[in-house]
């Protein structure tokens, strides 16, 4: 019988922050996943942001050619993904959770659902519902407003994760007929920066700046500069640190949970088990004095993937490298299915299985984004230990890095490479051409906003977000550094005694 899969799909976890990070984090299931599996320590998003990474990855086509850049677009319903693959070849396709589509179609090849999701599944934003069911949270899942609350104590993401494992858990406690691909989506460490009080508390005790806090004096780009907080208070900066880390250990207990379940499913099927776990991108949590998603430094960019079970080369890293592109391909080959036509990603099944990773493979991701009411396209490169960065239009900020020598990205060595800055330019952007993806984007957002206007007319859908959030996630956590003022993006701060007086850099 084939193998039973199980992916686990997290939001916003920045590699940095877990096995073998620099930002030290209690992982204990997922050092274990590491030990039994092989793990990609250079895995990349191609997009840093939730809905592009997403329909790229289930695709297996870079955003360039999807055209998504925005939270506010989807995969047409005629564009397979790798799930429609595994149907074809014979599995039941499970979607347990979050996966953020949006409009009519909450499937894209996934042939059953068993957990709902979080954010808004129509087109048109409901904001009462949304008001109800997420009280003062409503704006802090937007990096705009992300640190008006931080604290410990309970979230609407912490509440929601555990539903999740909840119904994956009853579910694989059933039997079943098919072989399995599940995915399960969790929204943490996403923010709110929120994590369980005791976890909060825990980290708070040792939060550290990070070196490159509060960025304003790096020379940084255009793109990156829009996304400063007005609010970069030391205090503000370490709470969220201590709730990021707290929120990753809390996901790390929730994957203990689900490889459990899939490893007891597999004992009573007697058949084997795949297991990896993933997130959509990271969150930069203060580095650069930016929190969250849409940059290309490492902490936003790079991402947790890593893969166990039967055939699987126990104990390995692969330090080549490689995108959540290369994910459907992987998973095509592992199934024997179809593979998916023309994807921009590569398998690594081989590799998997004990094969040599292409050490000078060049890995790319990309952007499209909105600065003072313009699109702006930026773009980042990573071969060997050299990363590019570039934002169309603001080319006299393009920065390049030797992550080996320099894994914080405080000194930028575009004047020192020139040759390589340019290599990897030529290389790895011609493929794009950045003026036509603006135009792209801009032709999108009025089409969007038909859509968007026709649906509010009729009544609004949001037909499968999850509502039934407990009470206290709904209200400020009960240890509180910042606390909603009015309206969203005011916030008031409230000094808690656990941060330290005199914070240093780590």
């Amino acid at each position: 019988m084939p193998a039973d899969i199980l992916i686990f799909l997290s939001d916003q976890h920045a590699a940095v922050y877990g096995p073998g990070g620099r930002m030290a984090v209690d992982t204990p299931n997922l050092d274990d996943l590491c030990r039994c599996g092989t793990t990609f320590t250079a895995a990349y998003t191609p997009c840093p942001l939730c809905i592009p990474a997403r329909m790229a990855m289930l695709s297996g086509l870079a955003p360039h050619r999807t055209g998504i850049y925005t939270n506010n677009d989807t995969l047409p319903q005629t564009l397979p993904t790798f799930l429609h693959a595994a149907a074809a070849a014979g599995y039941e396709t499970v979607l347990c959770g979050r996966m953020h589509f949006l409009g009519t179609d909450q499937r894209h090849g996934f042939t059953r659902r068993i957990a709902p999701d979080i954010t808004a599944c129509g087109w048109s934003r409901p904001e009462e519902a949304l008001r109800r069911d997420l009280g003062v949270h409503l704006q802090t899942m937007g990096y705009k407003w992300c640190t008006d609350v931080v604290g410990g104590g309970e979230s609407p993401v912490v509440s929601y994760d555990r539903m999740v494992l909840d119904r994956l858990e009853e579910y694989l406690a059933q039997p079943h007929r098919k072989p399995q691909l599940i995915v399960v989506g969790t929204y943490g460490p996403h923010f709110p920066y929120v994590a369980p009080e005791a976890l909060f508390r825990k980290y708070l005790r040792t939060a550290q700046l990070p070196p490159s806090w509060p960025g304003r004096d790096f020379p940084l780009n255009v793109q990156q500069r829009a996304l400063l907080p007005e609010d970069d208070r030391a205090e503000i900066a370490l709470a969220c640190q201590a709730a990021y880390k707290g929120l990753v250990e809390h996901t790390d207990a929730l994957v203990g949970r689900a490889r459990r379940a899939l490893d007891r499913f597999c004992a009573d099927r007697g058949t084997k088990g795949l297991f990896a776990y993933l997130s959509d991108h990271g969150d930069t949590v203060g580095e650069h004095g930016i929190y969250g998603k849409k940059s290309f430094f490492e902490a936003s960019a790079r991402v947790p993937m890593i893969f166990a079970g039967d055939g699987v080369e126990a104990g390995r890293q692969i330090n080549a490298p490689v995108s959540l592109l290369d994910v459907g391909p992987t998973l095509c080959e592992w199934m024997n299915a179809a593979p998916l036509p023309a994807a921009d990603g590569r398998s690594l099944a081989a590799v998997l299985r004990g094969g040599q990773a292409d050490q000078d493979r060049i890995v790319r991701s990309e952007l499209v984004d909105q600065v003072a009411g313009s699109w702006v396209y930026t773009a980042m490169v990573r071969h060997r230990d050299e990363k590019y960065i570039t934002c169309h239009g603001d080319e006299k900020n393009d920065q390049l890095f030797d992550l080996e020598k320099d894994p914080y990205e405080l000194h930028n060595l575009i004047k020192e490479r020139p040759r390589a800055a340019t290599a990897l330019a030529a290389e790895g952007l011609s493929v794009a051409q950045a003026a036509k993806q603006v135009q792209r984007q801009q032709l999108r957002t009025q089409q969007i906003a038909l859509l968007r206007a026709a649906e509010k007319e009729s009544g609004g859908s949001d037909p499968e977000r999850w509502h039934d959030f407990p009470d206290a996630a709904r209200q400020p956590p009960a240890c509180c550094v910042t606390t909603l003022a009015g309206e969203p993006g005011k916030a008031q701060s409230h000094r808690f005694l656990g941060l330290p007086d005199q914070p240093e850099k780590g």
